[in-house]
């Protein structure tokens, strides 16, 4: 199997079974629990075949994802384990991702709240309620790193899940205060996360004077609590959220859309990309689109909350600065204009700062399309266990699939649209296994040492059935992914040949 973004040694035996073979636990993005003894334990090695099936096969069912009953026992055995927690499932990948962000000097942290609906599982315990009330399943609160320049999806950080919190209609406000809401989980996030260590393409390695990674935190208006901007500030690290609330009020009493409002707008105009948003039956709610948009900035303090729980008592204003972004001329028929009310700790004091925030705000659509990945592409919702927390290990496993699939189809673009640097032969054979090369260098017609990056995924998008028409745009995820399951019996038939071949030979 391929994981885009990670090298591979080129050496045709590189699928090697052993569980301390560094190239596997890369293709799978994991790391060992710990170092030393902790590599070769039953866990560690149980979580590497588990991912592995399932990254093969992401949207199968465990039974048919293993295929063998000894297998999949073991998959069933690690998802069951009360001892075994989503956080360690998630460890290893984490620590990976937070190393990959720690050598940029920039990563955006994309927070948000998708449910997980297991309705009609009516016999799993340990579900709440989703949606409007009527469904059951989970609530899974995830932290994506993202690259800022192109929006590449780097790892998850951070991943929680939990039920949708009941009120006692006997509670009175006070106890509602100090009990744990569900606003708190953008500021439990940002705790979790933490700081990464250094950056500035230091490697992460903290020497040479490597400078910290400036971290920024990303969110939909959900997340526009006074507990968020102060658990930001005591972290110390950024923030960027859309405002929920237009009439909140300032310091001073002012409301904060009139004072944005009243500010002149910035020189110049501002361009975002709006990318097609789906909704839960993958119909289209918003078509893609590029948006012009004026801006208007301002520094302003905000107070705590008249009636502020024990999360934020004793917290100070908050001062940040906040951004009035409206759409110039009108809209294609059938779509709102854009108006964006952001709250950010970035600068905002030159155009130039403005159009940075507005392009970050605008990679927010980048956990969207995860949460579709994880739920069309990997069948997360599909599973059929007797208990939410097992529910919640194969979210976890799942997830780090789901990273993988969109990193997949982000090396596919990339080759494509910036040929030369990173469209070549020695760039594809850092990234895919020799096997794969030799199997589709020869359903190409190229010789191995010539194939390039664009070449292969052309051919692995082609499998999975896209045509390549000068009308078609690039391959998405599901397409390449069609085409590397076919592929995959491809290059296992290729390995047992050759492995016949060296016994016989």
């Amino acid at each position: 199997m391929i994981l885009a973004c990670t090298h591979n040694p080129t050496r045709e035996d590189c699928l090697d079974k052993e569980v301390t073979d560094v190239s596997r636990r890369a293709r799978l993005g994991l790391d060992p629990f710990r170092r030393g003894r902790s590599e070769r334990s039953a866990s560690f090695k149980r979580l590497l075949t588990v991912a592995e099936s399932l990254t093969l096969h992401p949207g199968a069912s465990i039974p048919k994802a293993a295929g063998t009953w000894a297998d999949a026992k073991a998959a069933y055995r690690l998802l069951n384990e009360p001892d075994v927690t989503p956080d360690a499932l998630q460890q290893p990948h984490r620590r990976v991702a937070a190393a990959q962000c720690a050598a940029l000097p920039v990563v955006l942290c994309l927070q948000d709240a998708s449910d997980l609906d297991y309705t009609f599982r009516n016999g799993t315990a340990g579900l709440g309620k989703i949606g409007d009330g009527k469904g059951r399943g989970l609530i899974q609160h995830t932290a994506l790193a993202v690259e800022p320049e192109h929006g590449r999806s780097i790892g998850l950080l951070h991943q929680s899940w939990h039920k949708r919190v009941e009120r006692d209609p006997k509670e009175t406000a006070k106890q509602r205060l100090a009990r744990w809401r569900e606003s708190d989980i953008w500021a439990d996030t940002i705790r979790a996360v933490g700081t990464l260590p250094t950056g500035g393409g230091g490697g992460g390695g903290g020497g040479g004077g490597a400078s910290p990674c400036r971290l920024v935190h990303v969110m939909d208006s959900h997340g526009d609590c006074f507990t968020t901007l102060a658990e930001a500030r005591r972290q110390g690290v950024d923030l960027l959220v859309r405002v929920m609330h237009y009439d909140r009020k300032l310091a001073d009493g002012t409301g904060l859309h009139e004072h944005l409002a009243a500010r002149p707008p910035l020189p110049g105009r501002i361009s975002v990309t709006l990318h097609e948003q789906r909704d839960g039956r993958n119909r289209v709610k918003h078509a893609g689109r590029v948006a012009t948009l004026e801006a208007r900035s301002a520094t302003i303090t905000l107070p705590p909350p008249a009636n502020a729980g024990d999360q934020v008592r004793g917290e100070g204003p908050v001062v940040l600065n906040a951004i009035l972004l409206s759409e110039v001329g009108d809209p294609p028929a059938g779509e709102e204009p854009v108006r964006w009310m952001l709250l950010t700790t970035l600068a905002v004091d030159t155009p130039a700062a403005v159009e940075t925030v507005a392009r970050y705000y605008a990679r927010r659509w980048r956990i969207e399309e995860f949460h579709r990945v994880e739920k069309e592409g990997c069948a997360v919702e599909e599973a059929q266990f007797d208990a939410a927390a097992d529910l919640m290990r194969l979210a976890a496993v799942k997830s780090v699939i789901a990273v993988r699939l969109l990193q997949l189809r982000d090396a596919a673009h990339d080759a494509m649209a910036e040929p030369g640097q990173r469209d070549n032969p020695a760039r594809l054979a850092e990234i895919v296994p020799a096997a794969w090369i030799a199997v589709v260098a020869k359903l190409a017609k190229v010789e191995v040492g010539h194939l390039t990056v664009s070449q292969f995924y052309r051919r692995v998008a082609m499998r999975g059935g896209w045509l390549g028409r000068k009308s078609d745009g690039p391959p998405g995820w599901k397409t390449l992914w069609r085409g590397w399951s076919e592929l995959w019996w491809l290059v296992q038939g290729y390995e047992l040949a050759l492995a016949s071949h060296k016994r016989s030979g």
